[in-house]
């Protein structure tokens, strides 16, 4: 593939806020005039006993659609979502999500989320927008940055080498804790590729770090595939 490079400008988050800000990142791309205050208060973040949990990728892919984007979400998820329904429809899709939260055993992540997943879900094919579920892989990154710069949702504990962490109440941030932590998914842009590498514009490096990185391609393909724990492993295209 020949080289490419998208100019996305960077935006540092607040704690929790990766979804809001990458968007703003993405969405900068093709309307410089967009705001990450109006993003934040028109796409919700979720709080749950106290704790700032994020934002649902489906509500954020809500907010695209409705602001007139082309918005495809391309699905690798096997846990919320099923690879045998690539051949659905967008409101058959939702249909089985619905009868599969009812299946969803008790022990796992999803229990206490997945209405808030699937509200998000129905949401965004209201709003117009589209599913795919195609293999993960180095030529689907690449295909798609042919058309323009996307948002990826990546495991960034494996991302970043970085230990588990917790939400601590009192400073509001995520604090490293190797024994009693968990693994966070994240929202990046990917803007560019060369030499086997993809360009992402994270919205909060790790500490020493620049806002644009160029990662090997075998490292953010694992690291997209990791954001499994949270069935988050996705990315959202848009077009004009």
């Amino acid at each position: 593939m020949t080289s490419i490079e998208y100019d996305i400008k960077a935006i540092q988050q607040k704690t929790s806020e990766c979804m809001q800000t990458s968007a703003t990142q993405l969405l900068s791309f093709f309307d410089p005039t967009v705001k990450l205050e109006d993003v934040i208060k028109a796409v919700p973040l979720y709080i749950e006993n106290g704790e700032k949990i994020g934002t649902s990728p489906g509500h954020l892919a809500a907010y695209f659609a409705q602001q007139g984007y082309k918005t495809t979400v391309y699905v690798f998820d096997v846990e919320l979502f099923d690879r045998s329904w690539n051949d659905l429809s967008a409101p058959d899709v939702i249909n089985k999500l619905k009868k599969r939260a009812e299946y969803i055993p008790t022990n796992s992540w999803l229990t206490a989320y997945k209405n808030i997943l699937i509200d998000g879900w129905e949401l965004f094919v209201k709003s117009g927008g589209g599913f795919i579920f195609p293999i993960l892989s180095v030529g689907l990154l690449q295909k798609l940055l042919t058309k323009a710069p996307y948002l990826l949702m990546v495991n960034s504990t494996y991302l970043n080498h970085q230990a588990k962490s917790s939400y601590d109440k009192s400073s509001d941030k995520m604090i490293p804790d190797s024994l009693k932590g968990h693994s966070t998914t994240h929202a990046v842009i990917c803007a560019g590729y060369r030499d086997d590498k993809f360009l992402i514009v994270d919205p909060d490096p790790p500490k020493g770090t620049n806002h644009h990185r160029w990662i090997e391609q075998d490292h953010l393909i694992a690291s997209i595939m990791s954001a499994q724990t949270e069935s988050d492993n996705l990315l959202i295209a848009i077009e004009q």
